[in-house]
């Protein structure tokens, strides 16, 4: 069996230290709905490279709800895949 590269995709995955509530919100709604241009540091080339991608899987748990305070998450983190 021989491996054989198609074509290359990345997938940039944004993560975040834990957040509020109002900071989830606030952290989604940067991110649009639609295709977007993202420039990301290449690590094994060296160099920079510009995408064009979607908005692919989130992830968010909530640790805890405190009462009158609001809700705190853990790791949120949201994948940018490319076209």
């Amino acid at each position: 069996m021989r491996l054989s590269y198609l074509s290359e995709k990345f997938k940039i995955i944004l993560k975040t230290t834990p957040l509020m509530q109002a900071q989830l919100t606030e952290f989604y709604s940067h991110i649009p709905m639609r295709a977007i241009t993202v420039r990301f540091f290449n690590p094994f080339t060296g160099d920079y490279k510009t995408i064009e991608c979607y908005r692919g899987d989130r992830k968010a748990s909530m640790l805890f709800d405190f009462d009158g305070v609001g809700k705190l998450y853990d790791e949120v983190s949201q994948s940018l895949i490319e076209l």
